[in-house]
């Protein structure tokens, strides 16, 4: 109790104290479960542009990469949330850039001195008002209200009123006339030019931010803050476009309370702060663009602390190796969102994989995760794997067939034209990494085997699919291309589900003993086996020999 109140008191004295302590109760700590204050805007802002790959939407969805980044978004500012929400959608083609992007977040991770000297520091931009600042930079530009010249005729006007008030010594009802008039102009004007100018300040505080990140002396290669020391005589250039407005934006919080209120009164007497919005806002637009390299290497920093903490709770990853050829080496690979996942391996040399098993068995859970390393190993540069060798294309994913009562278009329909996209986009060699769940679905047994085997030959001729399915059948069906995998269940074991890969072919029946051991009728269970006998010998009839 006694040194729970010293440092009570000590944080009181030293708010960095406090701002540590809590830095450090946070570190090893997931997301706060949510998207992130405009988490989205800054990668929709440049996803457009020439070269960029990025992660599809429908694959981002199905894969549960927004519920991934609520885990992994631990940043402490919005610049840092929306690089990160970047970077995970980005696929980054450059070997070395993500071979330094696995070094910087290992090293964080392992410094914790560093990495809080890093972490307080980037508080200074925690307000939500930076979360605009890609807005500014990159999409619309601030406000220039078509009225500025009268403004600033006006502004100067207040200001020889005043002097020659002074100098000549005239009433006193002319200064409180003009400060009465600025006071309703500031009234009107102000909720609107406030919020624009509350975003040059927060661009403002990205250069002063950046100079004292540019400044750490870090023992390992942190390649933000040696592109930032590197940048540091062009901030400069920068600096001067927004000073006036820089200092007048200070309040009594950051200055003496005798310079807060010479400011409220230069902005009463000659509309000070709006003429400094003015000046700076046409210059500021005009290079406006040169700002993104600032605001997007400290956003990284931000994102690279998160990503340290996303390995420091997952200490099994890896740096995976990537392959121009068609190959998924993963072993011991397991996904992030699972409480207590269970880990299994695959290894694919220009060949396919075909995963059969019933419901609630792990194969959609296991195909999500080769689907999940094989990008986070292209964005973040890391696998959740004690090894990991993947291809070097991006992913496309059918996990969940969506049906929208809106536009009336049905499950089955949906997956039809996003498995057209796979073919089209694997003729053109765009994607070479398939992943499917039960292809198909939702038509009948009959159509959607036949269905299914036409679409994942056609794929597998030219890419790598993962595909499950619960129809036993279709697995003979495919040929050599396919390898075959299978999830059972397991009676012997609690819960009935080990979630554990198995090669070959399914050959168990045992779903059904699932109604059994949860407390189905037993009349309905030897019913349901019968009849399932009857169709099993159907099928292999059908089939043929196995």
């Amino acid at each position: 109790m006694f040194w729970e109140h010293v440092g009570k008191l000590a944080a009181r004295i030293d708010p960095r104290i406090g701002r540590r302590a809590r830095l450090r109760a946070a570190w090893g700590q997931s997301g706060a479960q949510t998207n992130g204050w405009l988490a989205r805007r800054f990668f929709e802002l440049t996803q457009d542009r020439p070269g960029a790959r990025w992660v599809d939407d429908k694959s981002w969805d199905d894969l549960e990469f927004p519920k991934l980044f609520s885990v992994l978004n631990t940043t402490l500012t919005p610049p840092g949330g929306q690089c990160l929400y970047k970077q995970l959608r980005t696929y980054v083609s450059d070997a070395d850039e993500l071979r330094e992007r696995y070094e910087t977040c290992r090293a964080l991770r392992d410094d914790a001195a560093l990495r809080e000297k890093l972490q307080l520091i980037l508080l200074g931009l925690a307000a939500d008002s930076t979360a605009y600042v890609a807005e500014a930079l990159l999409g619309r530009p601030p406000l220039r209200p078509w009225y500025s010249p009268l403004l600033l005729v006006w502004a100067g006007s207040c200001a020889l009123a005043l002097i020659a008030s002074l100098a000549l010594s005239w009433t006193l009802l002319i200064p409180l006339g003009l400060v009465a008039v600025n006071a309703i102009i500031l009234f009107f004007i102000s909720p609107r030019l406030d919020t624009e100018a509350e975003t040059l300040l927060s661009a403002a505080r990205l250069l002063g931010v950046a100079d004292r990140l540019a400044s750490v002396r870090a023992g390992a290669l942190l390649w933000p803050l040696q592109r930032l020391a590197e940048q540091t005589a062009a901030r400069r250039t920068l600096r001067r476009e927004v000073r006036w407005l820089a200092m007048l934006g200070q309040d009594g919080r950051t200055l003496d309370l005798l310079i807060g209120f010479v400011i409220l009164a230069a902005n009463l007497c000659f509309l000070a702060k709006v003429v400094a919005y003015i000046a700076t806002v046409e210059r500021f637009v005009r290079s406006r663009h040169a700002w993104e390299s600032t605001f997007e290497l400290i956003g990284a920093v931000d994102a690279a602390i998160a990503v340290a903490n996303f390995m420091y709770r997952h200490p099994r990853h890896c740096r995976p190796a990537l392959s121009e050829a068609a190959r998924i080496d993963i072993t011991d690979g397991y996904h992030p969102l699972l409480i207590r996942p269970v880990a299994n391996s695959v290894s694919l040399e220009g060949r396919s994989a075909v995963i059969c098993g019933s419901n609630m068995t792990g194969k959609t859970a296991f195909i999500k995760m080769i689907g999940t390393n094989i990008v986070l190993g292209q964005t973040l540069g890391l696998c959740l794997a004690s090894r990991a060798t993947i291809p070097h294309s991006p992913v496309m994913a059918s996990v969940r067939g969506e049906q929208s009562l809106e536009s009336g278009r049905s499950r089955y329909f949906a997956e039809i034209d996003a498995v057209l996209g796979f073919i089209e986009s694997a003729a053109q060699g765009e994607c070479r990494v398939f992943v499917i769940d039960e292809l198909f679905s939702g038509t009948n047994t009959i159509e959607r085997v036949a269905a299914a085997k036409a679409v994942l030959e056609a794929l597998g001729a030219g890419a790598q699919v993962l595909a499950t399915t619960h129809d036993v059948e279709l697995q003979f069906m495919l040929s050599e291309r396919f390898v075959r995998y299978h999830f059972r269940e397991d009676p012997a074991v609690d819960g009935f589900f080990d979630y554990t890969l198995r090669p070959g072919a399914s050959t168990e029946r045992n779903a059904i003993r699932l109604l059994e051991r949860m407390g189905f009728p037993p009349a309905i269970v030897r019913e349901a086996l019968a009849l399932a006998a009857k169709r099993a010998a159907g099928d292999d009839a059908a089939v043929g020999p196995k």
